[in-house]
């Protein structure tokens, strides 16, 4: 049996983004008409505690946006749910968003009304959004000469903040909306520097220049769990199958199609994350663009050291050969480890070189997890 080899970003969703640019009067907005890359995006706002899954088409009011920009500034870890004093006269103690309007105030990230009122129920307009995420940045009043609102709003558009955001400057903006806009900071670089804002995530820029969320999926994420045919995918999951977020090989899928998927291929790689309830799947097959693989086939060498024939140094896999990511793994290859030739195997493969067709065999790459595809052992 060839292996075929699934290409992953280390878990994280891969993005195929549709950009289109729509030019209107002092905003020029793009919208995504991707699934894949939206899921991803709500993915990195969803693991970032900075919002939730709920009503992501409903307009947002200023007290949950105050909310997301908190949960993404510097004071992300020292703000309590729970207010010590209010700081406008319309908005109580006992508002659930009280200590973040407070900080967001404090701050700069949002302004009150004439007459010292925030007004938390009103809906946010991208002219709030647009001040919250350049103030994240560190822009400031004196970086804004005459019109200071027109001045954030050029800025906001120069840097690209506004891409996947089809609104004015008036409008009012979806849950959605604000998670791209939250999204777009954490991949701008911070006022005066080389360093994106998401380094406070310990986010990173992959090539394509989205964020590559590998160190946040990996502190989140439990895997990975091999799921065989003879089981329920159910039977994996921490939660209930009716309320979670299902990925397969990176695009956005359902629990039914995990099924089917897990029938025929008889394996699937999980990855879960619980706060969100989501589950990422993975299986033989290709998608491109990335520097992680998947693939199942059989042991048909194993190489060792001149100098040391108790150490293996790289194994052969259906005509692919691979080194070892970790000393785990090499143990595992042996004499005295679990895995031997002619053995039927899944592994996790990173920094593959392949060539060739879609279908393609790596040609290079360090094993990080190992499986026994028979009892399903979990090397790493």
């Amino acid at each position: 049996m060839k292996g075929y080899v699934l290409k992953l970003n280390k878990i994280a969703i891969m993005v195929l983004a549709l950009v289109i640019v729509i030019f209107a009067k002092y905003n020029y907005v793009y919208a995504d008409a991707t699934t894949a890359g939206q899921q991803m995006r709500n993915q990195v706002i969803f693991l970032a505690d900075i919002a939730d899954e709920n009503n992501l088409d409903g307009f947002i009011t200023r007290g949950e946006f105050a909310r997301m920009v908190v949960k993404t500034s510097p004071y992300k870890d020292t703000i309590s749910d729970i207010a010590d004093s209010a700081a406008f006269s319309d908005v109580a103690i006992t508002d659930p968003y009280a200590s973040y309007i407070k900080i967001a105030a404090k701050y700069g990230y949002m302004v009150s009304y004439l007459g010292g009122l925030f007004k938390p129920n009103d809906f946010v307009t991208m002219r709030d959004v647009a001040r919250a995420c350049l103030a994240l940045l560190g822009y400031e009043n004196s970086d804004f000469a005459g019109n200071q609102t027109f001045g954030r709003i050029l800025k906001f558009n120069e840097l690209e903040l506004n891409k996947n955001i089809n609104k004015n400057q008036l409008e009012f903006l979806t849950k959605t909306d604000c998670i791209n806009a939250i999204y777009n900071t954490l991949r701008e670089n911070k006022k005066g520097s080389n360093e994106i804002y998401g380094t406070i995530f310990k986010l990173t820029l992959d090539s394509s220049k989205e964020l590559n969320a590998n160190e946040m999926i990996r502190t989140t994420l439990t895997g990975p769990i091999i799921a065989k045919r003879k089981h329920s995918v159910n039977e994996y999951l921490p939660f209930d199958f009716t309320a979670g977020n299902y990925f397969l090989n990176g695009f956005a899928s359902t629990y039914n199609q995990l099924v089917d998927e897990l029938n025929t291929y008889g394996y699937l790689v999980l990855y879960l994350n619980e706060p969100t309830n989501t589950v990422y799947a993975y299986r033989n097959g290709v998608s491109k663009d990335s520097t992680v693989f998947v693939t199942r086939g059989y042991v048909e060498n194993i190489y060792y050291d001149q100098s040391n024939n108790l150490t293996p140094n790289a194994v052969e896999i259906d005509e692919s050969r691979y080194t070892f990511g970790n000393a785990e793994v090499k143990f595992a290859f042996s004499f005295a480890g679990s895995i031997k030739i002619g053995d039927e195997v899944i592994i996790i493969v990173e920094s593959i070189s392949t060539s060739g067709s879609d279908d393609v065999v790596a040609s290079s790459g360090n094993i990080t997890s190992a499986f026994l595809y028979t009892d399903t052992i979990h090397i790493n």
